[in-house]
């Protein structure tokens, strides 16, 4: 099984965030984390955040597959652009929770981290939103989880000072054994202090494995 955390900060001045997220076990046994940030801040980027991560979503649980669900969401966004700009990135990740195998999704998408066994990896990978090329250019990358293996998701308000902190933050909080909760409010509080004047929408999300209760 899984537990889930999140927290976020809407840009200073702005009355709505222009990322997006949804964290959920789908009913084939999956767990679904995905994080979608509109080009910009304000409405017209929420419009296209929201839009991208609820119809991922939608597709996410009618069975189809990340690249899939992401091919569909950039003819969407295409449409929408033909008429004025838009895009929105993409940061999924399916786990399968009776073997632990997951799929890494990304188009445009900030960094993720993986934290095991209290060492952290940068999952990354170069890619463009959706909705801003005929065709998805995203990364995929495969993944073996274990009980106890974190993922945290940031959107890229969270990395004005760079990803070295993120790293050192998600290790002190799996240190101090602090939940997924805790960690992403803690991870998102510092971001906001690091960020400045240099205010964007921040979103951390962050999924943890966990072993099921008999």
């Amino acid at each position: 099984t899984v537990e889930f955390g999140a927290a976020a900060h809407v840009a200073g001045g702005q009355s709505v965030s222009g990322d997006a997220l949804d964290q959920f076990c789908d009913t084939s046994g999956r767990a679904q984390m995905l994080l979608c940030d509109g080009m910009g801040t304000g409405r017209a980027a929420a419009v296209d955040g929201q839009m991208a991560a609820k119809l991922t979503a939608q597709l996410l649980r009618a069975g189809f597959a990340a690249e899939s669900a992401a091919r569909l969401v950039n003819v969407a966004l295409g449409l929408k652009g033909a008429e004025q700009e838009a895009g929105a990135t993409l940061d999924l990740l399916t786990v399968d929770l009776y073997t632990g195998r997951a799929g890494l999704f990304k188009a445009g998408a900030a960094p993720s981290f993986l934290c095991r066994a209290g060492v952290v990896r940068t999952l990354d990978g170069a890619s463009l939103p959706m909705g801003v090329l005929p065709t998805v250019t995203g990364r995929s990358t495969a993944l073996t989880l274990d009980v106890g293996d974190t993922v945290m998701m940031v959107s890229d308000g969270a990395l004005c000072d760079g990803s070295a902190w993120l790293c050192d933050q998600l290790t002190l909080s799996t240190r101090l054994g602090q939940s997924p909760q805790q960690t992403a409010e803690a991870v998102a509080a510092s971001a906001v202090r690091r960020s400045g004047a240099r205010q964007d929408d921040i979103t951390v999300a962050i999924v943890r494995l966990e072993r099921q209760k008999s």
